[in-house]
């Protein structure tokens, strides 16, 4: 999980609050869900601490790592072969983050 930090401060990250919002954890900035605008295939999450992070959405890397399965099955030059094995690890690695941040494992896997 990578940590959301604060922007206003630029020092700690975001930890959830009683009223639900995410608060600072040093500048006590609050912070609503419909103010978090993630890039592509991220998702947000919140750890058994109670701070809010994000990670790649646990169905985009079950694609990636099928994409890249594909791509090391066929390969037929060593470049190719080491780069899906890369792909591979990459994708294992994101699906694997979001599985200890607490996110479902894709329904339709």
């Amino acid at each position: 999980m990578i940590t959301i930090i604060c922007g206003e401060c630029t020092r700690a990250p975001f930890g959830i609050a009683p009223d639900g919002l995410f608060q600072c954890d040093h500048c006590r900035h609050s912070l609503d869900l419909r103010d978090i605008d993630l890039d592509g295939s991220d998702v947000w999450c919140v750890d058994s601490a109670g701070t809010l992070g994000y990670v790649v959405d646990p169905a985009a890397s079950l694609t990636a790592m099928s994409e890249a399965l594909e791509e090391w099955l066929y390969a037929t030059e060593p470049a190719v072969l080491h780069y899906a094995s890369l792909s591979l690890r990459d994708a294992l690695t994101d699906l694997r983050a979001a599985m200890c941040a607490g996110l479902p494992f894709p329904s339709h896997a």
